[in-house]
């Protein structure tokens, strides 16, 4: 008897709880995408990238150089000559490596930085969507974790409007 009254109340509280939690969903990548600090953000991060991969041509055009150089002049080297000259082209190669990762923290900081306002102004839209349409949770379904459910459901025409994206 004990069992079946905490069945039922178990039953009762949960119809209870479920009819009060309403779920949306949005495409949270597609809505970021559409902002226009995120082109802004893009472009930036665009240049940083240019800049970078010249100066990595650079160091790659003086590796290149000092590879050519001492394949064409390694026979009429001294072995300790050749030995400088290798331990050289070694070090170019090392400083390219090293400029490759530097080149990438940069960049990967520099998205950080510029992305953190542009999330951090989406899931405000978002919250404030959500509250006035009365959801209690929004699924994220940039990589297709939402298999079925309603068009009611999709907050992201709300959220263009909140935005003033047509």
């Amino acid at each position: 008897m004990k069992f079946i009254c905490t069945l039922c109340l178990m039953l009762i509280c949960s119809t209870v709880i479920f009819a009060q939690s309403k779920t949306g969903y949005i495409n949270f990548q597609q809505m970021i995408s559409m902002m226009p600090e995120s082109k802004q953000a893009n472009d930036t991060l665009g240049l940083l990238q240019e800049k970078m991969n010249k100066d990595g041509q650079e160091l790659v055009a003086e590796y290149t150089k000092k590879v050519t150089l001492f394949d064409s002049t390694a026979a009429t080297m001294s072995p300790t000559m050749k030995q400088v000259k290798v331990e050289e082209i070694q070090s170019a190669q090392a400083n390219i490596q090293k400029f490759k990762e530097r080149a990438e923290q940069i960049i990967s900081a520099k998205e950080q930085e510029l992305l953190a306002p542009i999330l951090d102004k989406a899931k405000k839209i978002l919250k404030v969507v959500a509250n006035e349409k009365g959801y209690t949770l929004v699924i994220d379904n940039s990589r297709d974790a939402v298999l079925v459910s309603a068009e009611a459901d999709d907050l992201m025409a709300a959220v263009k409007v909140k935005m003033g994206i047509k």
